[in-house]
């Protein structure tokens, strides 16, 4: 497998080397949420939480600040993975519909397709902030329903690497506040 992704910037990790770390962190340990796949070319994520002492509830079900958790960062990893490192991707909001109780392990497939992301890569060119939201089914074994999971997240292409334009000039004197000009000047 290539240590560079499909647009030519180098990864930081392999798909099951973050699969790997992300299944050592103390947290998603202690939760009992596993990463079960990420996919070669950052398109889909599998992940599940088993239903263990420490995330069941008083009626014996798993936790809904569990269930939540467990969706947190996947879309973001996944978006953040295809567009490389000129852009800023941060989780923004969530919206959880609890459906039915997590009466056992609750399994999770988040997808960013690449035509998503190209379409994010596109509206984002200008350095404009994209808000996209994502949706997911978090389910059981049997394919009832636990919960819907709605995630906003925040992309921005990154100052340094913005399109630049007449009424976007790349540089700016931060100091002073003013504008370089053309010919390095300063505008004031």
């Amino acid at each position: 497998m290539s240590k560079t992704s499909r647009h030519g910037e180098r990864r930081r990790f392999s798909p099951n080397m973050l699969r790997r770390g992300m299944n050592l962190y103390p947290p998603f340990l202690g939760m009992g949420l596993r990463v079960k796949e990420f996919s070669d070319d950052w398109t889909v994520c599998r992940v599940e939480l088993k239903l263990t002492r420490f995330n069941r509830n008083q009626q014996g079900t798993a936790y809904g600040g569990s269930i939540g958790a467990m969706s947190d960062a996947f879309h973001a990893l996944l978006l953040m993975h295809q567009l490389g490192t000129d852009y800023y991707v941060w989780d923004k909001a969530a919206e959880i519909e609890y459906v039915s109780p997590g009466v056992g392990t609750v399994y999770g497939r988040f997808e960013v397709s690449a035509e998503m992301a190209e379409a994010i890569r596109a509206e984002a060119a200008s350095g404009q902030k994209v808000l996209p939201w994502f949706e997911t089914e978090l389910t059981l074994r049997d394919g009832t329903v636990v919960a819907r999971v709605r995630r906003q997240l925040y992309v921005r292409k990154k100052r340094a690497t913005r399109e630049v334009t007449p009424d976007r000039p790349r540089s700016r004197d931060l100091r002073s506040g003013l504008r370089s000009g053309a010919d390095g000047s300063s505008a004031g």
